[in-house]
């Protein structure tokens, strides 16, 4: 009886961690470029001793459960919809793969969110003022700018009429975009759990190609969120009961007179 409570303790305590999850996925709805995630629930066994029998081979000892834990939490790069801007700095992937950008120290952090900017002296920067780590930077004399789908930077000068390039956009692909780290500002660090990282063109070794004028929004749904915050209440309540029961029952027992 004693571990029941334990036991409900584990699933409330999970259940806590999922409802965060979900609110913070329903807090960044609006989040261009944001990934949902989600909660791995796993089950916690331990080995009893042997049974009554008193064998004490391994294939007969009773494996109980103990309650729930949580993992890591998963991340759904499944590409969010695509709503138009006709900004030229808003760029989107239509397909898998991250664009690197430099952080301070010169570390490469990757994402989603395509919305660029051109910082002081001239280089394409994201809307947090990191510089693109391709280097691409604009003439300033440069009055149009055009992406093409495979990532070519084209300017069109003052009183030219001919577009010229300046520069190539790149992006990257892991073997696993589970193993990346979230770190903030819809950036993510590379780890050993994500693999090989190849950079490729828009459009080659599996990447999407570019669309200017469009952002990638979250890929938050709403609707599946919501269920999932009912859910995670009504788990919780039902744990919260299970702890009230234990504990009346440990109360009649030891209320017991012979």
């Amino acid at each position: 009886m004693i571990e029941s409570l334990y036991i409900a303790e584990s699933g409330m305590n999970s259940q806590q961690e999922l409802i965060e999850v979900i609110s913070n996925n329903i807090a960044n709805v609006s989040t261009p470029g944001f990934k949902s995630a989600d909660v791995n629930f796993v089950d916690l066994v331990y080995q009893a001793s042997p049974s009554e029998s008193g064998v004490a081979d391994k294939a007969d000892l009773e494996h109980k459960g103990i309650g729930v834990a949580t993992g890591t939490p998963m991340l759904n790069f499944q590409r969010g919809d695509l709503k138009q801007t006709s900004n030229p700095f808003d760029l989107a992937i239509n397909g898998k793969g991250f664009i690197a950008v430099e952080n301070e120290n010169g570390v490469d952090s990757y994402t989603r969110a395509g919305r660029l900017r051109v910082d002081e002296n001239g280089f394409l920067a994201s809307v947090n003022g990191q510089r693109l780590s391709a280097g691409i930077q604009l003439p300033t004399e440069s009055k149009e700018v055009t992406f093409t789908a495979s990532g070519a930077v084209l300017v069109r000068l003052e009183n030219e009429a001919q577009l010229i390039e300046v520069g190539q956009l790149e992006l990257v692909n892991f073997a696993n975009e589970q193993g990346l780290k979230q770190i903030g500002n819809n950036l993510y660090h590379a780890s050993n759990e994500s693999g090989q990282l190849s950079i490729n063109k828009p459009g080659e070794g599996g990447t999407g190609q570019i669309l200017q004028g469009f952002t990638e929004l979250s890929n938050v749904s709403m609707n599946e969120e919501m269920v999932n915050l009912m859910l995670a209440q009504r788990g919780y309540q039902l744990n919260a009961r299970i702890i009230q029961v234990s504990d009346q029952i440990l109360d009649t027992i030891n209320n017991l007179r012979r």
